[in-house]
């Protein structure tokens, strides 16, 4: 395939539903570019292991953006796909509330919980309609997930109507302006899975971030992540002080921080 996702889909009643048949076929976190991150069965302990291993290696900067949200607060995760997120807040003391659109991706991150004896509470839920009452939660997380949402303005609004007054959204979405957009289009290849387009695939400039979260009182953005182990070698070549220098300017990743 010799394409790149659209910045914006094409409206249609449809869409809700090709993204939850996407995810459901390319569970997140399971692949990169169409190699297996773990040979052990799904939902398995070492196919938590390998899976938690590999985001946090490749992310290098998302374990200590979770690790500084306050232990005892009620967060919703927005997306949660199998759990690796929402397992490490709930250990941290956290206190979890985690949605995703796809069953599997939510009764996956469930059996293991119950496994586990960790408490959180789980649905499957569409971002764009959530069903919890206005404030509610001290934090609204979503790592990676608003961007492939059918309205991803909405997700936002959203997030803002259930989180309480002085509660933080931590929400990641993809920047247009960086190395790895630049990559994809030269190559074109897909964003999500080298031989299949993802239904939706937004990627945002600063600017069209501060818009979309006007409501809530403060906003900061930080650009993180120049690319991860999709780059192969290139990844593993690179100097961390580089990685982090090229990051700042040039990542893929939108890290938003709002508090309403």
């Amino acid at each position: 395939m010799k394409a790149v996702e659209p910045l914006q889909p094409e409206p249609r009643a449809t869409l809700t539903g090709e993204i939850r048949s996407f995810w459901s076929r390319n569970v997140n976190a399971e692949r990169i570019m169409g190699r297996a991150v773990s040979r052990h069965a799904r939902g398995s302990e070492g196919y938590f292991q390998d899976l938690q291993e590999q985001r946090y290696r490749s992310h290098r900067h998302l374990l200590p953006w979770i690790c500084s949200m306050q232990p005892g607060k009620a967060v919703l995760e927005i997306g949660c796909g199998v759990g690796l997120d929402s397992y490490v807040m709930a250990r941290r003391g956290l206190r979890v509330t985690a949605v995703d659109l796809t069953f599997v991706g939510v009764q996956t991150a469930k059996r293991r919980f119950e496994r586990e004896n960790v408490a959180a509470a789980f649905a499957v839920t569409d971002a764009c309609h959530l069903a919890f009452a206005n404030e509610t939660f001290d934090y609204v997380y979503s790592f990676g997930v608003l961007h492939h949402a059918a309205d991803t303005e909405r997700t936002i609004k959203e997030a803002f109507r259930v989180l309480r007054k002085g509660g933080e959204a931590r929400i990641m979405l993809y920047h247009r302006r960086s190395l790895n957009e630049l990559v994809h289009r030269l190559l074109k290849v897909p964003f999500e899975d080298k031989d299949e387009l993802c239904p939706v695939v937004r990627r945002f400039t600063v600017a069209e971030v501060r818009k979309m979260f006007s409501d809530f009182a403060r906003v900061e953005t930080k650009i993180e992540h120049l690319f991860g182990e999709g780059y192969g070698m290139l990844f593993r070549l690179t100097p961390g002080w580089l990685h982090r220098l090229l990051s700042g300017r040039f990542g893929w990743h939108l890290m938003i921080v709002a508090e309403k």
